[in-house]
């Protein structure tokens, strides 16, 4: 018998997989390219293959202001250390909930500590767009 709850969708089904990661040593002015390259504003952060962080292009912007008097600032310095981290099959609504209650608008998305996806508001945002459309008309 099916319940409500085997009709919310996994954030698996809505998340971006693989998103690009930068290292935590890197540049500041590397992390601004690949995020203008990809069109992304959120970048996971990783240290010895382990998740470190996530910098936020806000966090960016910031960063390289004050790193403008010439000390040297990396990446892993300057990101959120806290990021939300939640599991491949956590309910998509879990996930919202929580970066609403965090006032987040990123969850890292691993599977066994590894990082294999970003869910963002964007993500979210479509999808409810979605929903709200509804299903298109068939073609007779």
């Amino acid at each position: 018998m099916r319940t409500p709850a085997d009709n919310i969708p996994r954030i698996k089904h809505h998340m971006t997989p693989f998103p690009y990661s930068i290292a935590a040593a890197r540049g500041l002015d590397e992390a601004e390219a690949m995020m203008d390259e990809h069109d992304i504003r959120h970048l996971p952060v990783t240290r010895a293959d382990a998740l470190h962080g996530l910098l936020y292009r806000a966090e960016l912007r910031v960063a390289t202001e004050l790193g403008a008097d010439g000390r040297a600032i990396t990446v892993g310095d300057v990101c959120t250390r806290d990021p939300l981290i939640v599991d491949l099959n956590t309910p998509l609504a879990d996930v919202a909930d929580i970066m609403v209650e965090r006032r987040v608008s990123a969850a890292l998305v691993t599977r066994a500590d590894k990082l294999v996806g970003i869910l963002t508001s964007t993500d979210v945002c479509r999808l409810l767009g979605e929903l709200l459309r509804g299903p298109p008309d068939e073609v007779a």
